[in-house]
């Protein structure tokens, strides 16, 4: 029998809401919904539900915004992944998501199928972008400007490293120490493959494009000299 996984569902479009968490349920016999409507259920619905592993979060909650609820979510629950699903496709949006460390973002017309995926993702410590998101991120990093901000501003790379997983950062450190990908792999007992693996999700998350970028945010961060 699938170990159950534990999933909070904040959207205020009730209906849409319990009829996504039915589909999703056939879809997957392993998925477990505990709803909520706005921040005070959000807040009250993880303090009671420890075992929560990702929060499914509407950007748009009775005209409030939900990226207002992350900072709680993150000091209640740290481990928790957050999935961002919302009918907003644009890049500001986009954007605030990103920065506010969220691990995937999905627009509200993508199937139930890509949706799944999405929650299974950041439920192992991965990142989900649909493709409107995904495009945004490549316009983002590639302008000069923003990358740069990105690279100076310590309290945003932090933020983002907290979004890794626990082998996620071990691949980190251990690459910004120099060992190559066999040799990772023969230490953690790993395949290479996986490694590898693992390599890119950090990559994407720290938005790190080669191995000397890698070593500078590893020196900023505090972990080499």
């Amino acid at each position: 029998m699938l170990s159950q996984l534990k999933i909070l569902f904040v959207d205020d479009h009730v209906g849409l809401r319990d009829c996504m968490t039915e589909s999703l349920k056939k879809k997957k016999s392993s998925f477990e919904f505990v709803c909520a409507n706005d921040y005070e259920t959000c807040i009250e619905a993880l303090k009671e539900h420890g075992d929560i592993k990702v929060v499914i979060l509407d950007l748009n909650l009775n005209g409030k915004s939900g990226l207002d609820i992350i900072p709680e979510i993150k000091k209640i629950s740290p481990k928790t992944s957050i999935l961002i699903y919302t009918m907003f496709n644009d890049p500001i949006h986009v954007e605030n998501s990103l920065l506010a460390g969220i691990q995937g973002y999905i627009t509200k017309d993508a199937t139930i199928d890509e949706l799944a995926v999405a929650i299974l993702s950041v439920a192992k410590g991965n990142s989900y972008f649909n493709k409107i998101a995904a495009d945004f991120m490549q316009t983002f990093l590639g302008q000069k400007n923003n990358f740069q901000e990105i690279k100076n501003d310590l309290d945003y790379l932090f933020y983002n490293y907290k979004a890794l997983s626990a082998k996620e950062r071990e691949v980190f450190i251990l690459l910004s120490q120099g060992m190559s990908i066999a040799d990772i792999a023969k230490k953690l007992g790993k395949s290479e493959k996986t490694v590898i693996n693992q390599r890119t999700a950090v990559y994407s998350k720290l938005f790190i494009s080669d191995r000397y970028e890698l070593i500078e945010k590893a020196k900023l961060l505090g972990f080499i000299l």
